[in-house]
This record gives C-alpha cells, structure tokens and sequence, in this order.
C-alpha cells in the first residue's frame, strides 16, 4: 500500500498545498519545474518547484523504508541542477509514516560529500494546515502532530464539507487513504457518518481495495474461528494461508469446513490447498 499513500500524497501536493509547501522549503512555490529527466533510471523526482526567492526545491516522498535512498537523491541532484542552469537544489525527504531509526542523510566518500534534509510529516504542526484556504492542505494535516485526533478528523471535515459534491468526495477519499497510516480509519468513517458525508467508494479504486481488504480480513477472522472451534486450535502453517486469501478463496473455504463432516489437520489441508476449487 505505501504506493498508494506516496500517489494520494503527490496528488494533494501537486494540486496545491501551499501552506505544507512553505513549511517544508521554506518560501512559497513559484511555479512546478519539470520532473522528466532521461538519465534518471526509471525513476521520476516526486515533485521540483522554482521558489518565490528563486531557489530550486526537489521534495521527495518516502512511505517506507529504501536502502537506496541516499544513492536516488544523489541521482536526482545532478539532471535537476543541470536542467536549471547548474542551480544549487535543495532536496528534502518528506517521510510519511511514524518515525523509523535515524541514520545519516548524507554519503561520504573520499571525492564525494553529498547530503539531504529529511522530515517527518508527523513532526508538523497541523494547525497552519487547517489554516490554509487549500482542501489539499487540510487533508494533509491528518498526517501531523500529535495532538487529539478526533477533533483534527473534525476541523479537516469542517474544511472539506464545504466543498462541491465532486470535490467533497474526493477529498474524503484520499483522507481515508491516508488515514491509514495514522490507525485512524475508524475515526474518520464514525465523523463522516456523523456528518451525514456520503462516498461512492465504487468511485474511488483506492477504497475499493481498502474495502475489499477489510472484507477479506473480516471473513478470514469467521473461517478461523470455525476452524479452532472443529479443531480445537489452527495449525501454525495453516494460519498465514487463511490471512493471506481471498474473499472469494475464503468464501469457498467456509463453505467446505462447515460441509465437512468431520475435519481434522488432513482434511484442512485439502480444503485450503491452492488446487482445491
């Protein structure tokens, strides 16, 4: 999923969000510079802006661990400057889930001495978010601070309600998705229904996965429970392969462990063989 936290993420930030943008370079957004750089293996920078004061900002986007990554901002320094007239860069991680083992944000080497800045969204003060004229800035203080988060939930809902239907929903969507990493999914569904907010999650093909993940979770708890209840316990390498199936897989499973007449740990590896339709 941490794919689909960095896209929400790019797609709130390159809509807007100027106030999380001036707290991270330091100066407002000029303009959004292109990101399209051939030497770049495969890779494409998340987001280069020209700042009011005329500096080059290269913010970068991290939902989980990456052994490469002093290596990938190195190799996005040279085609942005280079790009921008030989331009100094200012490059920052932006890291969006809770706070990992620190390490250096440099490389050091005999002919080289490289380094970048690193942040993490939680560490942000949430109230010039909320404060912000942009949806795209509220949304993205569900990310920060470390204050209540049930009354954060209500003032970024308060922020977005206002908004025309197609606005409203899709802000609501991405606040779920983000949600996500913050544990507090719950919260947001309890606020919306609170406020009487509506989301097509057909819609939204995001949610459509969270929905249907949380659906598979669901049943896999019932077949579980059934299982210890003919079996007394569920066989340790039974365990990973009713969490990891699918609602359909798991539909099918139930089925056949409530039509067995009898069932023990050779009868239960039959049903859940992969061969098994």
């Amino acid at each position: 999923m941490a794919n689909d936290y960095d896209a929400t993420v790019k797609d709130l930030v390159w809509a807007g969000a100027p106030a999380l943008l001036g707290m991270l370079a330091g100066a407002p957004v000029r303009c959004f510079l292109s990101a399209e750089f051939s030497s770049v293996r495969r890779r494409r920078p998340d987001m280069v802006a020209r700042l009011m004061n005329g500096s080059i900002f290269h913010l970068e986007l991290q939902a989980g661990p990456d052994a490469r990554l002093d290596w990938r901002m190195l190799e996005y320094y040279g085609p942005i400057s280079e790009l921008n007239d030989g331009a100094p860069v200012t490059q920052l991680v932006l890291h969006l889930g809770e706070r990992g083992r620190d390490k250096p944000a440099s490389i050091a080497h005999p002919n080289l001495n490289f380094a970048y800045h690193v942040r993490y969204i939680g560490d942000l003060d949430s109230r010039p978010l909320l404060d912000s004229p942009a949806p795209e800035d509220a949304v993205l203080a569900i990310l920060c601070g470390n204050d209540d988060i049930r009354m954060r939930v209500r003032n970024i809902l308060a922020r977005i309600v206002r908004l025309d239907r197609r606005a409203r929903d899709d802000a609501a969507a991405k606040l779920l998705i983000l949600a996500q990493l913050r544990r507090a999914v719950p919260v947001v569904k309890e606020e919306l229904r609170s406020m009487a907010v509506q989301i097509n999650v057909d819609e939204h093909p995001y949610l459509r996965e969270i929905a249907a993940m949380g659906e598979a979770k669901g049943k896999a708890g019932s077949l579980l429970r059934q299982i210890e209840r003919r079996l007394g316990q569920v066989p340790p390498e039974m365990l990973d392969r009713v969490r990891g199936g699918s609602a359909e897989e798991l539909d099918r499973w139930m089925d056949a462990v409530c039509d067995a007449s009898t069932l023990d740990a050779a009868e239960l590896e039959s049903i859940l063989s992969p061969s098994q339709h």
